[in-house]
Parts: C-alpha cells; sequence; structure tokens
C-alpha cells in the first residue's frame, strides 16, 4: 500500500489557513462590538450626564437671555424713535402753536388799536361836546333847539371839481352827505331812519331829515358843499316833527 503525502499535505494546509481565516473574522467581528458598546455607551451616558445637562442648559439659557436683552433692546429703540406720522403730528402741532400766537398777538393788537380808537373817538366827542352851541330860542314853533359847532368840518370828498349835488340813492355825492349827517349827530346808519335828503336852497347846500331809533328824536341837518373838501354840517335842529 502506497502513501500519498502531497494530497494529505494538501488537505492540512487548508484546514490550517481556514482556522487562521476565521480567527481573523471573529478579531475584526469581536472589534466592531466593543467599538459598537463603547459607542452606545458614550451617547447613553454623554446624555444622561448631569454636568453636560447643566452645562447645556446654562448655554442655552444665556443664549435666550441674550435674546431676550437684544429683543429689549431693539422694541426700546424703536418706541423711543418718533414714526414719521408722530414726526409729521408734532410739526403740525408745533406750527399750530407758532400760528395761535401769531394770531394771539394780532388780535392783542387789533384790541389795542380798537381801544385807542375809541379814546380818541371819546376825546373827539367830549371837545364836540364842549365846543357845541344849543340855543333853544327859536322863532320857529317846532325847533325845540339848534345846535352848532365850530369845529365840524368838511368830511372829505374823492369827487372832482366842478362839484354836482347828486341826490341818487347808492351815488358818491349821497354817501358823502349822509356822512356828513353822522359827523353832526355821532349817529351810526345803524342807528336812525332817514326820512328826507334833498336840495337845501341851492346847489351847494343840502337837509337831512332823520329819526333817531333808539329815542324817536327827530333832527334835521343842514350841509354845505366845500370846494375840494366836501360836504359839512353847518346846523343841527330838533324838531318836534318832521
Amino acid at each position: 500500500m502506497s502513501l500519498d503525502f502531497n494530497k494529505g499535505g494538501s488537505r492540512y494546509g487548508r484546514t490550517t489557513k481556514r482556522k487562521k481565516t476565521n480567527m481573523i473574522l471573529n478579531i475584526l467581528i469581536g472589534v466592531v462590538f466593543i467599538f459598537i458598546v463603547v459607542l452606545a455607551s458614550s451617547l447613553f451616558f454623554g446624555k444622561n450626564d448631569p454636568a453636560t445637562d447643566n452645562e447645556n442648559q446654562l448655554a442655552t439659557g444665556e443664549q435666550e437671555l441674550s435674546e431676550t436683552e437684544e429683543n429689549a433692546a431693539e422694541q426700546e429703540s424703536e418706541e423711543a424713535a418718533p414714526t414719521d406720522e408722530e414726526e409729521a403730528e408734532s410739526e403740525e402741532a408745533e406750527e399750530s402753536a407758532e400760528q395761535d400766537a401769531e394770531e394771539e398777538k394780532d388780535k392783542e393788537k387789533e384790541e389795542k388799536d380798537k381801544d385807542k380808537e375809541e379814546e380818541k373817538e371819546e376825546e373827539s366827542n367830549e371837545a364836540d361836546d364842549s365846543e357845541t352851541e344849543v340855543s333853544e330860542n327859536s322863532d320857529d314853533p317846532n325847533v325845540i333847539k339848534t345846535m352848532t359847532n365850530p369845529g365840524w368840518g368838511p368830511v372829505g370828498t374823492s369827487q372832482s371839481e366842478p362839484h354836482t349835488s347828486v341826490y341818487d340813492e347808492g351815488h358818491v355825492d349821497w354817501d358823502e352827505k349822509l356822512k356828513a349827517v353822522e359827523a353832526a349827530t355821532r349817529l351810526s346808519s345803524s342807528d336812525y331812519t332817514l326820512i328826507f335828503l334833498g336840495n337845501g336852497g341851492s346847489e351847494h347846500s343840502s337837509i337831512a331829515s332823520i329819526k333817531n331809533k333808539s329815542t324817536g328824536e327827530n333832527f334835521k341837518v343842514y350841509l354845505e358843499w366845500v370846494t375840494n373838501k366836501g360836504w359839512k354840517p353847518t346846523k343841527v335842529e330838533q324838531v318836534k316833527s318832521l
């Protein structure tokens, strides 16, 4: 019987090689398993580590506080900064205040000017009263008293010479006659009723008959034309009837 050493040696080599391969695979599997265990332990214990949690919470809290402070600062800045509408309203308020102040000054000035004019008018009236001469002696039984005043002068005119007396209501000559009537009687147009305005006996003389609305007194006002200066009252009669 013959022995085949070559065949037997080949089987032995294959068996040895297979064992080595299995051992290497087992070692690799063990290394991978250990790596997985270590990684899982690291993740698990790292996640539940109180120190790590505290650090993470502290960092998160600081971040949130910082964001809150930044938001509050931005909000305060936005609230402190006036909007375009608020600026426009502020400018309008300032302009309105300035306008009101100017109007108040103008009003005060007008009142002062008015007071001065009234004082001058009162002084003028007092002077007229002191100069007015009153006579109750008349040959006409209808005349109660007659008043004259050397201070009465022409009321002025916008008409040119040669002058023509006109008795059309609304004409400039008509209006200037009434102005002279009011200057002599110190009555405004709303204080009396005009009964008559006509020729006084010549081209340059006129007579006006009026009734005082408040007292019922009747007056006749005599006027004369002064060249380039207008109508001038010469005499006022208080009469019983017109």
